[in-house]
């Protein structure tokens, strides 16, 4: 509101809802965005390389808030490169888990209207590593907004810093973006350890255990271990759980 002298003043505080967190460097409780329908995790294939790890890291604080999430696998123009991830089996990978994946490139224009349709009408959070094509894919689709787009390091293959506060960017009268800066980490242990198996969707419907409390770790009869075993359920995912279930706030 504006008072008489026009000066602006907080008339209300409404409680938070929809709130994307990590754990920050110093052990705290980070709210990244907070009142969002949806968080896109954008990951690109190569350039900077692709982040197994990041990618569930983001996907598990979702969970944990109850928010629906999607993945964007990005620069798909350079799936010939030698180091570049294969979007296709990380397609089938997170879509087993239950996630919408849409396969995008801001050169060719390869996905942008699946990624344009899954978007619209939501208040949306971006996150990503630095570099990984956020700002792109919102120029993309919106050419006439002006953003600064950044580069990876030749030297180092790391992304630079171009979004350096969260923005919230209006697409249209019902769609909003909120560009999160680029990530170099994302610490998840403000999830209690007990709870981190109901962040990774995929064990869910694998089987019961035969201990209530399994943590699907070495646990006899566990059938989420069962599940990997049988590539039921993708190796890959379930060491990012086994890391996180062990982390103690390493970047």
């Amino acid at each position: 509101m504006i008072n008489k002298q026009g000066a602006w003043y907080v008339e209300e505080i409404l409680d938070r809802k929809g709130m994307l967190e990590r754990t920050s460097p110093v052990g705290k409780r980070q709210v990244l965005a907070a009142n969002i329908d949806l968080v896109v995790v954008v990951a690109s294939i190569a350039s900077p390389p692709l982040r197994r790890g990041f990618i569930d890291r983001a996907l598990a604080s979702a969970e944990w808030n109850h928010l629906p999430a999607a993945l964007v696998l990005n620069k798909i123009d350079l799936a010939g490169q030698k180091e570049a991830a294969s979007p296709d089996l990380l397609g089938k990978v997170y879509g087993h888990a239950g996630y919408k994946v849409v396969k995008t490139s801001a050169i060719t224009g390869a996905g942008m209207e699946e990624f344009k349709t899954l978007i619209s009408g939501k208040t949306v959070a971006l996150a990503g590593i630095s570099a990984a094509g956020k700002t792109s894919l919102i120029q993309s689709i919106h050419p006439e907004l002006s953003l600064k787009i950044g580069a990876v390091n030749e030297k180092t293959s790391k992304g630079k810093h171009t979004t350096v506060s969260a923005r919230l960017i209006r697409l249209d009268s019902k769609t909003f973006l909120m560009d999160t800066p680029g990530l170099r980490a994302f610490s998840v242990d403000h999830i209690p350890r007990s709870e981190l198996k109901f962040c990774f969707t995929e064990f869910d419907g694998a089987g019961a255990c035969k201990f209530r409390d399994c943590l699907h770790e070495t646990e006899p009869e566990c059938a989420i271990v069962e599940a990997v075993r049988k590539g039921l359920i993708d190796r890959e995912r379930h060491k990012s759980y086994l890391k996180l279930l062990h982390e103690e706030n390493t970047f």
